[in-house]
């Protein structure tokens, strides 16, 4: 009677035991998801455009072709790689993070450099063209707001529900590392984050910070699933990225990236909605 009576109390204990790590594991499931219920992560992949005293034309990109020294032409387009964190605040505004990876170059060739005094710190440039390729990686923070009310408001339309119009602005910090050289020779002129006068990565980066501007526009194709379309300029608060800081010349650098991506919100992990 006794073994009986420890028997049952023992499987009491245990079942109480396994209801409530059962509700308590609910609970924490719930908090879970609803710390994650306002987050997005987003994954972007696209091109780049440089714009500063090394570039060609003002309106579109272009090639260097027939070089000898390497097997495929030089171009002003590149591409770079970015994901994001995003938070929403309310139905119109959001704060996003975000990490961009990639290269922007540029070319400029003799009869461009016309009037101009060219940047030759160490006085081993010709006048034959230079030409520059600069990698980075960059963190940014950045303020988002809705503006497709306002603009279905302005056209007289009512914009589709799933498709969101987002204006962008903050600040970013970039490191990176700029190479300039003769556009027909790939002999070295200047550089920044290169041991000095060769073309080997020196241990450090160089640092600076950026304002960033753009638009985006969000297309929900299914829940928790997004199409993203993104226009980001990055203006340096400097003139290194190209290697070059010409008098007359553009001023402070800046580049923009065009890109495709997708974004998810975090609150359908392991959802049945």
């Amino acid at each position: 009677m006794i073994k009986n009576t420890s028997l049952a109390v023992t499987a009491l204990i245990f079942s109480c035991s396994l209801i409530f790590a059962q509700k308590g594991l609910d609970k924490d499931v719930t908090s879970f998801k609803n710390l994650l219920k306002d987050w997005s992560i987003g994954v972007n992949y696209g091109t780049t455009q440089f714009d500063g005293d090394i570039r060609q034309y003002d309106y579109a990109s272009s090639v260097q072709t027939g070089l000898t020294y390497q097997d495929e032409d030089f171009k002003e387009l590149r591409s770079a790689f970015s994901l994001s964190l995003e938070k929403k605040i309310d139905e119109k505004a959001s704060i996003s993070f975000e990490c961009v990876s990639g290269e922007f170059a540029g070319l400029r060739r003799p009869n461009e450099y016309v009037g101009f005094e060219i940047d030759d710190p160490y006085g081993i440039a010709d006048n034959f063209g230079n030409k520059f390729v600069t990698s980075f990686i960059e963190t940014d923070m950045l303020f988002n707001y809705n503006l497709s009310s306002d603009i279905g408001k302005l056209i007289k339309i009512e914009l589709p529900k799933n498709l969101s119009i987002l204006a962008k602005v903050g600040f970013g910090y970039n490191q990176f590392r700029s190479l300039r050289t003769n556009l027909y020779t790939d002999e070295y002129i200047y550089s920044y984050g290169y041991d000095e006068l060769t073309t080997n990565e020196s241990e450090d980066m160089v640092s600076q910070s950026v304002i960033v501007y753009g638009a985006k526009i969000k297309y929900k194709v299914a829940n928790g699933l997004n199409v993203l379309v993104d226009y980001t300029i990055r203006r340096s608060m400097l003139d290194k990225w190209d290697s070059s800081i010409m008098d007359g010349g553009n001023g402070n650098d800046r580049f923009s990236l065009f890109s495709l991506g997708l974004a998810f919100d975090l609150k359908y992990i392991n959802s049945k909605d």
